[in-house]
């Protein structure tokens, strides 16, 4: 029966870690390169599914075979399991999805500086609008509003602020979809 439990709660981690390294993957928009045509992933999702995904199965997958292990799943489990009680508790999955959001972030900056430094050619710490062009095709419709003194260039201070910028323009709008609020009706006409 514990083994069933272990089992259970494992399988619903791994779902939730792959939900998290999925919308990690939409922070990384910034630093991922333009799709490609027939590039693997969802449609309309630009493969971030697939980076995310693929990501967090190297680090599952120590051997490389292309499949995780119950050997490779215990030892995750394990990782996360941090008292060795064999159980993974809320603070337990909270302090790993906390330490492996970090250890992402940190990869995507340093992405982010090292094509952003391939990208200013000219070595100023600035992109032109040129430049932003060539290494960041899809940033550099943004030209104007990240180049907040508009001095023709864009640097990587600028470029954090006004992706911060549009991030909480985005958390300001309502949500739309499955699980987000109902619209409240509109008043019914007083019938006189």
């Amino acid at each position: 029966m514990q083994r069933n439990q272990k089992h259970r709660i494992l399988q619903q981690f791994l779902a939730a870690s792959a939900v998290f390294l999925a919308a990690g993957g939409a922070m990384a928009q910034a630093t991922a390169p333009a799709p490609q045509p027939g590039a693997p992933g969802m449609p309309g999702m630009h493969g971030h599914m697939h980076q995310g995904g693929g990501m967090w199965m190297k680090s599952v997958d120590t051997d490389g075979d292309g499949t995780i292990s119950k050997a490779e799943a215990d030892a995750l489990f394990n990782r996360i399991d941090t008292n060795h009680d064999g159980k993974l508790d809320k603070a337990e999955l909270d302090a790993y999805r906390k330490s492996m959001h970090e250890q992402r972030h940190a990869e995507m900056q340093q992405a982010f500086e090292a094509k952003f430094k391939a990208a200013d050619k000219n070595g100023d710490g600035a992109l032109t609008r040129e430049e932003m062009q060539a290494g960041f095709p899809r940033m550099a419709k943004n030209f104007d509003k990240l180049d907040a003194n508009h001095d023709g260039k864009v640097t990587m201070d600028e470029i954090r602020a006004g992706m911060q910028a549009m991030h909480q323009e985005r958390m300001q709008r309502p949500q739309r979809g499955p699980g987000a609020p109902a619209t409240p009706a509109a008043p019914a006409g007083s019938g006189g």
